[in-house]
């Protein structure tokens, strides 16, 4: 079954949203004059907290994104606490985020880019590992070739042409095994890019469970049909993340898996496949993500949680977003 079109299924709005600034905005552009300073940025910490950074004087903060407004003195649901809760999801498309600096394109509903150079890094050694153990002759020095290359957008090309010339082996031959590598190296790349790139899942479950708890202890919520979406959408939020999951180990598996220069080509169609289903994942979530991260589960209209609950289920439907790999 085909999808329908992401941008026109279902659009979401971020609570708060009006027609006069459709969200996100170009540019974290804040208001306060304490976070306009050029000396302050925001990074991810190793367990995915908030990390405010005080360049000049070597200070760092670690934030949670839930309460980071409290100790930034920002109103909840104000445009700068909407901007504060884009960080995260930025995070995840660019290393460190600077006042005044753009959204990320992909954050605003553009195509992802193409794979860093350290995916490719990534996805050549793992290849490489594999291949090794059943090589031949053309392929073992191939191998050694490239083991001996630094990364780079020509390292193929390097490799194949230390083979001819320190190997004394068939230009034809090398070549024709070095961009098949490169293809399947470079197909792999896309998928760890698209995995790195998928919408803020893991934040995304914890503000429906925060919303939860709050909504489901309030007398007036508990009972009528906003506390019944809240429960049936907990439980299910972590499909998305599942999925992506499970999309990356199948293309890892399947390139680990590779221990024969037989059927490259078919390995390179299977990870662009692999790569297609997480770019298309990530085309359907990332809003929507990027919206629950908006919410403030205390003050938020009650009536945008619902619109957002009705939009999770909504994505939920289209089950072949999360058919097995």
């Amino acid at each position: 079954m085909s999808l329908p079109d992401p941008i026109l299924f279902d659009p979401v709005r971020f609570p708060g949203e009006t027609e006069e600034e459709p969200w996100p905005p170009p540019a974290f552009d804040f208001a306060a004059p304490w976070l306009r300073e050029p000396d302050l940025a925001f990074e991810r910490g190793p367990d995915g907290q908030i990390i405010f950074v005080r360049r000049c004087e070597s200070l760092r903060l670690v934030l949670d994104v839930e309460t980071a407004h409290s100790a930034l003195d920002l109103v909840p649901g104000s445009r700068d606490f909407r901007l504060l809760r884009l960080i995260p999801s930025a995070l995840r498309l660019v290393e460190v985020v600077v006042p005044g600096d753009p959204v990320p394109p992909t954050l605003r509903g553009e195509p992802p880019p193409a794979p860093r150079e350290h995916h490719v890094y990534a996805a050549t050694t793992a290849l490489v590992a594999a291949l090794e153990r059943d090589a031949g002759r053309a392929g073992e020095a191939y191998m050694a070739a490239l083991r001996r290359t630094p990364p780079g957008p020509h390292m193929f090309e390097i490799a194949a042409a230390r083979c001819v010339t320190d190997e004394r082996l068939e230009l034809e031959r090398v070549a024709r095994l070095a961009r098949a590598l490169q293809r399947l190296a470079r197909a792999h790349a896309g998928v760890l890019a698209a995995h790195a790139e998928q919408p803020d899942y893991p934040g995304m479950e914890r503000m429906v469970q925060a919303t939860a708890r709050v909504l489901l202890r309030e007398a007036g919520w508990s009972g009528d049909l906003l506390g019944h979406a809240v429960r049936q959408v907990c439980p299910l939020a972590s499909i998305p993340r599942e999925t992506a999951e499970g999309l990356r180990r199948a293309a890892a598996a399947e390139l680990e898996g590779q221990t024969s220069f037989a059927a490259l080509e078919a390995h390179v169609e299977r990870q662009a496949q692999l790569r297609e289903r997480l770019v298309e994942l990530g085309l359907f979530w990332r809003r929507l993500a990027a919206a629950w991260a908006s919410v403030h589960p205390e003050t938020t209209d009650r009536r945008e949680v619902e619109a957002l609950c009705r939009n999770m289920i909504r994505r939920l439907q289209l089950k072949s977003l999360y058919a097995p790999p």
